[in-house]
């Protein structure tokens, strides 16, 4: 854990008064890392008692707007103010610790305002005992002005006593251990240098020295990477209870529909902040209400823009047709003919006006959801049997002995520490890499689709457009009609260099191309990596309505938890069916 920092212009510290006003709060907040503006604008605020879950893609500032607040990062323009009473507790994703620390020294830095309220506590109870005569007598004897010293002392001695047992004073070393154990750090020797521990441990010390020290705010950066299923459970149930502010910034689906009480979706460099009430469930009730208005107000716009031609269209001919000249009257036909082509010219601009307005205001069309397309041809459908087998595939020491079918209607999950190998088999599967033992059996023609964990194109200097057009082997015109359709890209990222696209943009474009080649098969490698949640959940319905056998590595708990009847495990070597 880390505390947030005062000095850098535009952040200020408030100690909050009345406690019930306390907030963090980020107002037109401007911030660029290097050459690459990240924040634009930005205003957030976080009141006592919430718990906000930040969302957006990756690349989009997340972890920039955390660190803004915390004050380790300087502001070009706009205000940061923390008004709590206390310090706030920072968790960034790789925290550090100061140069010689050992996981005891970080214990005692968590646990020293226990020590410090204890010694209040004994000092108090010396002042009360002062106020005692010798004889054991009260204070009846004392002056008003004693009396009402003594009270204050009493009352400041119950609030300690108070708070102390609230935060689990009295129980303070089993408390420690409870932490240590629950966050898998139990085991380990406390003086222990902190530099010796793994990413994820010194991950996990620094979210048990933030647990321990409770301070009056709190500043969360993908909390529930590197924890076990147990520990996020504890986590929620601990985060429930805490009063003060706290912004998380997570991709843990369920973490933020239990533990939070409100979702503001984040698109820095846009200066966009969407805040959603309640907790994740009720941002997607809402974003799907949003997406039905959008599509009602685009067939509504359509509607109304081909009313308005065909006005157009009908005035203009009217103009040139009018009934012919009767009994001679050429004077009557003359009339008529001039009030007609008025009339027409008056009907002709007020349509070409509002044709204007529309096109003025056009509503874009919303983008498709996600949705994997039959194959294009009788020609390339597959027979219902096994798509692909594999039998005694071994690689290495992480895979060893591995048996697997798959044919459609097939969905499974695959589990397993990191390095158990999962990557590895996927690649196998795909056809990527050839194993040391075993064989994979395709069906002739079966087209596979393949997400890898790590993109293609990092090296990639070729546009968006050209890049997509020549993996597809399609015209360019077709190539941008497909690029567009999900909403994966818009129009104005197709000349963008690949080399330069945020990873979270790299992984749109690896998706994109997953859903134009109309797979046989899927073998999906984390997903989710990357992406909006929104996009997530498209995807997930996408592979849930494919038709095809799926094979999905991934440490998602919401996924896990929506299939679990589907989970296999990679460990040893070998996969095994996990119980749910």
């Amino acid at each position: 854990m880390s505390e947030a920092k005062a000095g850098h212009p535009g952040t200020q510290d408030v100690v909050s008064g009345d406690h019930r006003s306390a907030h963090l709060l980020a107002e037109n907040v401007h911030c660029a890392l290097g050459d690459r503006l990240v924040l634009r604008d930005v205003s957030l605020k976080v009141s006592r008692g919430e718990r906000v879950g930040l969302i957006g893609e990756n690349g989009r500032g997340k972890s920039t707007l955390l660190r803004a607040i915390a004050g380790e990062l300087p502001l070009q323009r706009g205000q940061v103010l923390r008004a709590v009473a206390g310090q706030v507790g920072f968790l960034p994703q790789q925290p550090g610790f100061p140069a010689g620390a050992t996981i005891e020294t970080v214990l005692a830095r968590a646990t020293a305002e226990f020590g410090d309220m204890a010694e209040r506590m004994r000092a108090a109870e010396e002042l009360m005992s002062s106020g005692m005569d010798d004889s054991g007598m009260d204070d009846s004897g004392k002056g008003e002005s004693d009396k009402a010293d003594l009270s204050e002392v009493l009352s400041e001695y119950g609030r300690l006593q108070d708070e102390f047992a609230r935060r689990g004073g009295w129980e303070l070393d089993a408390r420690v251990g409870e932490v240590l154990d629950v966050f898998g750090l139990g085991s380990l020797d406390r003086l222990r240098p902190t530099e010796t521990l793994s990413g994820g441990e010194r991950s996990r010390l620094a979210l048990a020295e933030l647990v321990l020290a409770e301070p009056a705010g709190l500043l969360l950066d993908e909390p529930t990477n590197h924890l076990d299923d147990r520990a996020v459970d504890w986590l929620v149930q601990w985060l429930a209870q805490y009063q003060g502010p706290c912004l998380i910034a997570s991709h843990d689906r369920l973490l933020l529909d239990t533990a939070v009480t409100a979702i503001v979706d984040l698109d820095g460099s846009r200066g966009s902040t969407v805040r959603y009430g309640g907790g994740y469930r009720d941002y997607l009730d809402e974003r799907a209400a949003a997406q039905a208005r959008w599509w009602q107000e685009y067939r509504d716009w359509r509607q109304a823009l081909a009313e308005t031609r065909r006005r157009l269209d009908k005035a203009g001919r009217s103009g040139r047709t009018f009934s012919g000249m009767r009994d001679g009257d050429k004077l009557s036909y003359n009339l008529a003919g001039g009030g007609a082509q008025a009339a027409a010219a008056r009907a002709t601009r007020a349509a070409r006006q509002q044709l204007g307005l529309l096109l003025d205001e056009e509503v874009r069309r919303p983008p498709e959801p996600l949705a994997f397309r039959a194959p294009e041809s009788e020609s390339a459908q597959l027979p219902d049997g096994v798509l692909l087998r594999a039998e005694g595939l071994v690689v290495g020491d992480v895979v060893c002995g591995v048996d697997l079918e798959l044919a459609p209607g097939a969905l499974h999950v695959v589990t397993g520490a990191n390095g158990a190998g999962k990557s590895t088999l996927l690649s196998v599967l795909a056809g990527l890499r050839t194993p040391d033992a075993g064989v994979v059996v395709r069906e002739p023609g079966l087209r596979i689709g393949y997400l890898p964990q790590e993109s293609h194109f990092t090296r990639e200097r070729r546009g968006v457009l050209d890049t997509f057009a020549a993996h597809r082997a399609a015209y360019v015109e077709d190539a941008a009609r497909e690029l567009t359709r999900f909403g994966l890209f818009g129009t104005a990222d197709f000349d963008v260099p690949v080399n330069r696209l945020s990873v979270g943009q790299l992984r749109r474009l690896e998706l994109a191309l997953l859903f134009s080649r109309r797979p046989h098969l899927l073998l999906l490698d984390e997903p989710g990596n990357h992406l909006s949640l929104a996009l997530v959940e498209q995807l997930q319905e996408a592979v849930e309505q494919f038709t095809g056998p799926v094979l999905m590595v991934t440490h998602d708990r919401a996924l896990r938890e929506r299939h679990r009847d589907s989970l296999l495990e990679l460990a040893g070597g070998r996969l095994v069916r996990r119980r749910a």
